[in-house]
């Protein structure tokens, strides 16, 4: 049975349906992301009760010039923070592209023919090598107006990838100053160690010296003196370790710098760090907010949804218009030439019946690109919740770690006082007196790795909160 032919009443229906959709622009497709499966909690539970700090220039708290010129110079002349501003630019001109699609297309044509025709009629035209040229020139102009709101989606995807650049160069500030402050720390307390070696090393010597006399005395034996060699040895072999890694980080902070590594003019100063207080107060909340990583995942899922959005309207109806006007003239040997000047107006339409599954197979993934996005924007939000919790347990341990240190240092010292006092009274020997001091020496070393770390991990813990840009 033949489909019947629609009624001029349902024509009407049609009309005014469509007419609705294009004036208010609307698309019939619902596009959302999927929700985030991450439950933020209410407070951090390492965190310390207390005011919330500022930490947009964290560095500063420390109060010492050198770490902040050391920083802020790193900040100026960085090679990635090039990389990163080039990647802004880059989003920039892609969104400036992407805008472009909304208006209107403008260019002027010409062209220029000639050639040679062999007719095929009676009527006294010329019957072979008869010369023919012309010419034609206008103005031609192209307008598709984004009826379902696809390039306006896009301009809004390409908006939110510049954000997302912008929040990466955010990111890159913050590593960067995090960087030269660890290994500015590290340069410090290298250097420290170095100081109580070499204090060891002339311990142990004079050790050495005080067994030799004994055993030259027929009080020791060999085994004495050998046994103070091994401690000697075993010292030396440090120095050049710490050495190589003092030097390893003064290159890194020239190359943070934007120095060649073989020039470098990092200055650290002699003057020990002391520890601010770690910061407190802030809410994960509020954290999250802040971190560039964390902005810069939640634009790329703003991005994707977008692109989403403009990829379904691939399946709705197209229109355009388009304008050429111009002059133009057509000549053949032999006949009057035709010259004239005029306009054409059209009105374009497109609708995709059959792609091969083609628009369908690219919706698909871009839902799967969003639902990406979705899943590493949960990522970002779990480690950077877990990154706040490590950096303050880190640093409470650290906390705890040189309170029992340096209750050790001052039993040590207080050992060879003891040791000293007993030896002026004739009740120990000069052996005594050197091996409290070699114990003091230990535990002040390892006092000093602890402080770094507990540096460290102050410098960490500024780092994950977000700390490092305005």
């Amino acid at each position: 049975m033949p489909m019947p032919l629609p009624t001029p009443n349902t024509l009407s229906r049609r009309s005014s349906l469509l007419a609705t959709c294009l004036l208010a622009a609307c698309s019939p497709f619902s596009t959302h992301a999927p929700p985030s499966g991450v439950v933020v909690p209410s407070h951090f539970s390492q965190a310390p009760a207390g005011e919330a700090s500022g930490l947009s220039a964290w560095w500063r708290a420390w109060n010492d010039p050198a770490l902040t010129l050391a920083i802020e110079n790193a900040l100026k002349a960085n090679p990635d923070l090039r990389i990163a501003r080039d990647h802004i630019l880059q989003a920039e001109a892609t969104q400036a592209v992407a805008r472009s699609t909304l208006g209107p297309t403008l260019g002027i044509t010409g062209n220029i023919a000639g050639g040679g025709m062999d007719w095929r009629n009676p009527y006294n035209l010329p019957a072979r090598d008869a010369g023919t040229d012309g010419h034609l020139a206008g103005l031609a102009a192209t307008w598709e107006p984004d009826l379902f709101g696809g390039r306006h989606a896009e301009t809004k995807a390409a908006h939110a990838l510049v954000l997302a650049e912008q929040a990466r160069l955010h990111g890159v500030q913050m590593a960067i100053a995090a960087d030269v402050a660890t290994n500015y720390v590290q340069v410090q307390s290298l250097r420290k160690q170095l100081a109580l070696l070499e204090d060891s090393l002339v311990t142990l010597g004079r050790l050495k010296t005080y067994a030799q006399a004994r055993f030259d005395a027929g009080q020791a034996v060999l085994s004495d003196i050998q046994s103070v060699d091994e401690k000697i040895n075993t010292l030396r072999a440090r120095r050049p370790l710490l050495e190589t890694a003092v030097n390893t980080s003064l290159r890194r902070m020239a190359i943070l710098a934007g120095q060649a590594p073989e020039n470098a003019t990092v200055a650290v100063s002699v003057t020990p760090l002391a520890t601010p207080p770690a910061p407190t107060g802030d809410m994960p909340d509020t954290v999250l907010r802040r971190r560039p990583d964390v902005a810069a995942a939640e634009d790329l899922v703003s991005a994707r949804l977008y692109h989403l959005k403009s990829t379904k309207t691939d399946l709705l109806p197209r229109f355009g218009l388009q304008f050429f006007g111009g002059d133009g003239r057509l000549r053949f040997d032999g006949i009057p030439g035709l010259s004239g000047t005029g306009g054409l107006v059209a009105l374009t339409s497109y609708l995709p019946i059959f792609t091969s599954g083609r628009i369908h197979a690219r919706i698909a993934a871009a839902d799967a690109q969003l639902d990406e996005a979705v899943a590493t924007y949960d990522k970002t939000l779990l480690s950077a919740l877990a990154d706040v919790e490590n950096a303050y347990e880190a640093r409470t341990s650290e906390d705890q770690r040189i309170q029992e240190l340096s209750a050790a240092l001052k039993q040590s010292q207080a050992n060879g006082a003891a040791a000293r006092g007993l030896y002026e009274g004739g009740q120990r020997t000069l052996h005594d007196i050197l091996e409290a001091r070699l114990d003091t020496l230990s535990v002040e070393n390892t006092l000093t790795q602890a402080v770094a770390q507990q540096q460290i991990a102050t410098i960490t813990l500024s780092y994950a909160l977000g700390g490092g840009w305005h």
